[in-house]
């Protein structure tokens, strides 16, 4: 598939079965995600695969989490969301968790530096795409949680820019390519 082909075909799928990516095919997928666009060449990103066993351990971060929102808010935690929270990320047999990290420069803003992160994760779903797989941006609460960025080895200063689920659509979650109109997107600037 070509890059034009996978970037129209690229569509959000909300849960996905097996396979995951293989190992060959993840790395082809974390290369493609390293070839970001980054400004002095920082690497201000780190990606956490998250699969099997690491699923549900990762998902009792979220739940901890989930229930230490509710008690700063004052909230009576739901036991549905609670649940939720423990379990979603299996809705993919793989959870590739993009994360943006600060790195000391300064040349490159912080503003720069997430912005390669972004970009990253794009290629990620991209390059998954172009190799079969149906992927899934999520973020959600869970990505501004100074709990769950600690789990995750980040620092106060670094973000998580997604929760990138991976995997292969059953044929009626399938979509068909994105068919865009670029009406009221487009200007060109005149003097």
């Amino acid at each position: 598939m070509d890059a034009v082909e996978a970037i129209r075909a690229r569509r959000s799928i909300g849960r996905l079965g097996e396979p995951a990516p293989s190992h060959d095919d993840l790395k082809v997928i974390l290369e493609a995600a390293a070839c970001a666009p980054d400004h002095d060449s920082l690497r201000p990103f780190k990606f956490v695969v998250l699969e099997d066993d690491g699923m549900d351990a990762f998902g009792k971060v979220l739940a901890d989490a989930y229930l230490a929102r509710c008690e700063e808010a004052g909230k009576d935690p739901e036991p549905a969301k609670h649940e939720k929270e423990l379990t979603k990320l299996r809705r993919a047999p793989m959870v590739v968790v993009v994360c943006a990290v600060r790195r000391p420069s300064e040349k490159i803003p912080w503003v720069e530096q997430r912005d390669a992160a972004v970009a990253a994760a794009q290629n990620v779903l991209l390059a998954a795409t172009a190799l079969g797989y149906g992927s899934m941006w999520r973020t959600g609460d869970p990505a501004y949680d100074p709990r769950v960025r600690s789990a995750l080895g980040l620092g106060s200063e670094d973000d998580v820019v997604g929760f990138l689920y991976l995997g292969t659509p059953t044929d009626a979650a399938r979509k068909a390519p994105n068919d865009p109109a670029l009406d009221g997107l487009v200007e060109r600037y005149q003097p």
